[in-house]
């Protein structure tokens, strides 16, 4: 076992120091799981992670990848317009199958956590992955990585009949939370059978509202405890938690929570994370991980080059360093992305984000 997996490995006694390896968001917009594979395996061979498919229908969306459990107890209908069903007469029966649920998959039986994996079209590109990498010889994988929608996100994407959020309402946004850490924990249990360290990224991009005017009820007591309760469920079955924001937000609150891997967009909002030098270093010491989403998931990514993403990087390092933070463990502490998922872009922007992604980690890796 290369000195990499051995220190991703054993975290208990040594800090994980993944020294830029490369890893994707997630979302891809291939409509066969077979050729996103190809990409991955190609670009992150050493961090591979399953491809969300959203351009394959409802289920395998944002939102509705992760409602199974919800749906199938009637506590919401529909996948591509889904709606808690509050004025159902049997709402509370629904809530009570949901929960009883729930209770048995946090217990440990199988069969109750299981139900809150994806469903077949939802989980097309989990379940090619999981068959892939079991044909494959993965001596040098470090690190396998999957991802789950984070419950802001979803709980300001799923509206009543008046457009009110579910994630204001109370025990709405419980049912979600619990919901996605069940996913979680199921998740990393499925990815862990392979025999590699695994990383699940909360996948939560609303979190750039926290502090705006437009959301002032928002509570970071309440944000950073519902990211703790998914990560939990992910550091219950041995994995990796970390939370991916493709925009600027209150990074404290992430430093302050169990996550372990902070994937922000470096290429748009950098400026946002210079001025936390003090915070970064105190989430270095503890072992946290600042994975740079560094490639543009844009069209920006046409008039970059490696050579010119690499002058970036170490430029933003150097800045870093200069405002207090430690060099050493900076660079060892660091992976590297796009900058969000690319499941809205074209094949074609995808295939040269990921080449960048690939050149730049093997030139930062010392290739």
């Amino acid at each position: 076992m290369s000195e990499d997996k051995k220190r991703c490995s054993d975290s208990k006694t040594t800090v994980w120091e993944p020294h830029f390896l490369a890893t994707g968001v997630g979302s891809l917009p291939h409509s066969r799981p077979e050729t996103a594979l190809e990409l991955i395996w190609r670009s992150v061979p050493a961090a591979p992670h399953w491809p969300q498919l959203p351009n394959l229908g409802a289920e395998s969306s944002f939102v509705g990848q992760y409602l199974r459990p919800l749906i199938e107890t009637g506590v919401i209908k529909g996948f591509a317009t889904p709606r808690f069903q509050l004025e159902a007469q049997n709402w509370t029966d629904c809530m009570t199958r949901f929960y009883e649920l729930y209770l048995r998959a946090e217990s440990g039986e199988s069969e109750a956590l299981n139900a809150f994996g994806f469903t077949a079209e939802g989980g097309a590109g989990f379940e090619s992955f999981c068959k892939d990498i079991e044909l494959r010889d993965t001596e040098s994988v470090l690190l396998v990585k999957g991802q789950l929608s984070g419950p802001l996100t979803v709980g300001l994407q799923i509206t009543d009949a008046d457009r009110r959020a579910s994630y204001y309402d109370e025990t709405q946004r419980d049912l979600l939370v619990k919901a996605l850490a069940m996913h979680g924990e199921w998740q990393t249990q499925c990815l862990r059978r392979f025999g590699h360290p695994v990383l699940i990224a909360i996948d939560d991009p609303s979190l750039y509202v926290y502090g705006a005017s437009t959301h002032v009820t928002l509570n970071r007591e309440i944000l950073i405890a519902q990211i703790n309760e998914i990560a939990d469920g992910i550091l219950r079955q041995g994995g990796i938690p970390g939370v991916h924001v493709c925009a600027r937000t209150d990074w404290t609150m992430l430093f302050d929570s169990k996550v372990q891997v902070v994937n922000f967009d470096a290429y748009e909002y950098m400026t946002s994370m210079l001025v936390l030098a003090d915070p970064i270093n105190d989430f270095l010491k503890r072992g946290g991980i600042l994975s740079w989403g560094i490639v543009p998931t844009s069209n920006k990514a046409l008039e970059e080059t490696v050579e010119s993403l690499q002058k970036r990087l170490e430029g933003n390092i150097a800045e870093f360093v200069a405002r207090g933070v430690n060099e050493s463990r900076l660079r060892a502490q660091s992976m590297l992305t796009p900058s969000c998922g690319a499941g809205t872009l074209s094949i074609e922007l995808t295939e040269r984000i990921y080449a960048l992604l690939n050149g730049l980690g093997q030139k930062m890796r010392g290739f």
